[in-house]
C-alpha cells in the first residue's frame, strides 16, 4: 500500500510541467477513439523524433481523464506496476487499449509519458457507440384498410448515442416528415427510439412501407419492411389520383382506336368509289349506238304504218 501511494506521488510530479520540457527530443501523438460498448477498444499513439532514430525506453505512463487531477490509469514498465483501471493497458508501446468499453469512458483524456528521451503529453477524446436492434414495424389497427385511417409504429433499442427513424414507402418517396420520433434513454445509458407514423387515410398503392434506422452519423445501422396488409374498403372503393389517371388513360387509347379505324374505314370507302367510277367510264364507252337501216326507215314510211300509228293516236285520245 505505501509503495503504491508512493507511486502515485512521484507520478503526479512527473505529471506537472508548465510547456515542453526542453529535454524532451520527441513528440507524442495520438488519434481520437471509437469504441463499442462491451468490446476492446485500441487507442493508436506514436511517438515522432525530433532527432536520428534512437532506441526509446518508456519509462512511466499516466492516463487522466480531462477536467481530474488522480489520473485514471498509470504503469511502470520496468518496474511492472499498474494502479488505477486494470482495463486499460499498454500495447505496442506507446499505444492504448480498454477492455469491455462502457458509456461512461467516453470522453477527454490527456496522456503523458516520460521516457529515456525525456516527456512529452497529448490530449486525445473516446467517442462510444452501440449498434441499435433491427426495427420491428406494429400497427395500431389490427386491420388497415384502404382510404382508411392507419398508425404504423417502427421502433428499435439498445444503440447510442441517440439516433433517428426514416420512413419510406414502395417508390423510396421519403415520409418522415409526417413521423413522430420519440427517444428514451434506459439506466444503462442506451437509447430506444420509437417513430410513429399517421394516416388519416391510407393509399394501398403506397404499400409496403419501410423503416430504416440511422445512428448520429446518419448511417444506416438496419431496415425492415412492413408486413401488415391493406386491404380494399368495400363500402368505399379505392379512388385515388392514380387510379383516376388510368381511367382517363384508358379512355383516352380507346377513343384514339376508335377514331383510327374511322378513319381507315372513310379512306377504303372513297379509295372503293374512286374505282367504280374509274370502271365505268370505258363500259360506257363501249356500248355502240343503236343504228338504223335505210331499209327499217322506208318500212315506217309505208302507208300502212303510218294508218296504223294514226288510228293508235285516234284511240289514245
Amino acid at each position: 500500500m505505501a509503495s503504491a501511494n508512493l507511486l502515485f506521488f512521484v507520478l503526479m510530479l512527473s505529471s506537472v510541467r508548465v510547456g515542453r520540457s526542453s529535454e524532451s527530443l520527441f513528440k507524442l501523438k495520438c488519434q481520437p477513439a471509437v469504441g463499442v460498448i462491451g468490446q476492446t477498444t485500441h487507442i493508436s499513439c506514436s511517438i515522432e523524433l525530433y532527432t536520428k532514430p534512437k532506441p526509446v525506453v518508456i519509462n512511466t505512463v499516466t492516463l487522466t481523464r480531462s477536467g481530474e487531477k488522480k489520473p485514471c490509469f498509470a504503469f511502470q514498465p520496468f518496474e511492472n506496476i499498474q494502479t488505477g483501471d486494470s482495463r486499460f493497458g499498454v500495447e505496442n508501446r506507446p499505444s492504448l487499449q480498454l477492455h469491455n468499453t462502457t458509456i461512461s469512458d467516453e470522453g477527454e483524456y490527456r496522456y503523458y509519458i516520460r521516457t529515456n528521451l525525456g516527456q512529452d503529453d497529448v490530449q486525445f477524446t473516446i467517442n462510444v457507440t452501440a449498434k441499435y436492434s433491427n426495427p420491428i414495424i406494429t400497427s395500431v389497427q389490427k386491420e388497415i384498410v384502404n382510404d382508411g385511417a392507419a398508425d404504423l409504429y417502427c421502433s428499435a433499442n439498445g444503440g447510442y448515442p441517440a439516433g433517428t427513424i426514416h420512413w419510406f414507402d414502395q417508390s423510396n418517396t421519403n415520409w418522415t416528415k409526417s413521423a413522430t420520433l420519440q427517444s428514451t434513454q434506459g439506466n444503462d445509458g442506451l437509447f430506444t427510439l420509437s417513430s410513429n407514423l399517421s394516416f388519416q387515410k391510407i393509399d394501398s398503392l403506397w404499400a409496403p412501407f419501410r423503416c430504416v434506422v440511422l445512428n448520429n452519423r446518419y448511417e444506416e445501422e438496419g431496415g425492415t419492411t412492413s408486413t401488415l396488409e391493406i386491404k380494399d374498403n368495400r363500402d368505399n372503393p379505392p379512388s385515388s389520383s392514380s387510379t383516376v389517371n388510368n381511367s382517363i388513360a384508358g379512355v383516352v387509347v380507346i377513343g384514339s382506336l376508335i377514331i383510327g379505324l374511322l378513319i381507315v374505314l372513310l379512306f377504303k370507302r372513297r379509295r372503293n368509289q374512286q374505282l367504280r367510277r374509274a370502271s365505268a367510264i370505258p363500259i360506257l364507252s363501249a356500248v355502240p349506238m343503236e343504228q338504223t337501216y335505210p331499209e327499217e326507215e322506208k318500212g315506217l314510211n309505208e302507208p300502212v304504218y303510218k294508218k296504223a300509228a294514226e288510228a293508235e293516236e285516234i284511240f289514245t285520245v
